[in-house]
């Protein structure tokens, strides 16, 4: 039978040790592992027992691990076994030092999820789907997902949407109905449901400067027309000029003035 001859403080970590059988480095081990196995120099030790050390050494590692990451903010049980699993862990090994994190009470999904929500409506600009993905991809059930989404759309305040869609709208130039679009896309991207844009869209007031639209439109013609020159004339290059600046939500009868008012026609 092997015997452990020697027993010494690793010299950058005073919290391990190194252990020594028959004058020959076996293993590190931490100060967890050394008294729950209460190893003391003299002691007789076998493969088996070796073993034994080194897996509740690698468990303890992962548990430290686990407690670490959760040091830096909320996780889940989800995200803490990404992050094992990533460091390599075994899926046994990671559904012990998460069952030990929730025996300690440092994982709680109803709490991370309220602190997420807090956080969101503090600092984003964001709608409650955008709220309900996070959760999912973090692991959250759904019960406390339909519970976070509820109390998410109850705290944030109708002016507060008002006041991003107006800021989004105040970035797009173009005509009416195109900038129309583009605020109720940008809103959907955010997370916002088709309900609530859609009330948004009836407050907002959507009315521009005649002439500023009438520059962008003299812009966008010179631009498509110039396009379409290069490989159409005559009547099709005037159509493809109509139909593409239809596109970009001027109506028919603006195309047509701004189209006569340059002297272009379908002859």
């Amino acid at each position: 039978m092997s015997k452990i001859t020697k027993i010494e403080v690793q010299k950058n970590n005073h919290e391990r040790f190194n252990i020594y059988v028959d004058e020959v480095f076996a293993i590190g081990i931490s100060m967890d592992t050394l008294v729950a196995f209460n190893i003391k120099k003299g002691d007789e030790i076998d493969t088996a027992e070796l073993k034994a050390l080194a897996s509740r050494e690698h468990q303890q590692q992962a548990i430290n691990h686990a407690i670490q990451y959760l040091s830096y903010r909320k996780r889940t049980r989800k995200e803490i076994y990404t992050q094992l699993n990533k460091e390599g862990y075994e899926d046994d090994v990671i559904t012990e030092a998460i069952a030990y994190c929730d025996r300690l009470k440092l994982i709680d999904h109803r709490d991370y999820m309220l602190s997420l929500k807090n956080t969101m409506l503090r600092t984003t600009d964001k709608g409650p789907e955008v709220f309900r993905q996070k959760l999912s991809q973090a692991g959250i059930e759904a019960d406390l997902i339909d519970e976070g989404v509820h109390l998410y759309e109850e705290e944030q305040s109708f002016e507060r949407i008002i006041q991003i869609a107006q800021k989004i709208m105040d970035q797009k130039k173009g005509p009416t109905s195109k900038v129309k679009v583009k605020v109720q896309q940008s809103l959907q991207q955010k997370g916002f449901t088709l309900d609530t844009i859609f009330k948004v869209i009836d407050v907002l007031d959507f009315m521009q400067d005649p002439e500023t639209v009438d520059n962008l439109l003299q812009r966008d013609l010179e631009k498509v027309y110039n396009k379409y020159q290069k490989k159409h004339e005559g009547k099709t290059l005037y159509m493809k000029t109509v139909e593409a600046l239809l596109r970009k939500g001027y109506t028919y009868d603006d195309i047509k003035r701004k189209l006569t008012e340059s002297g272009i026609d379908h002859e």
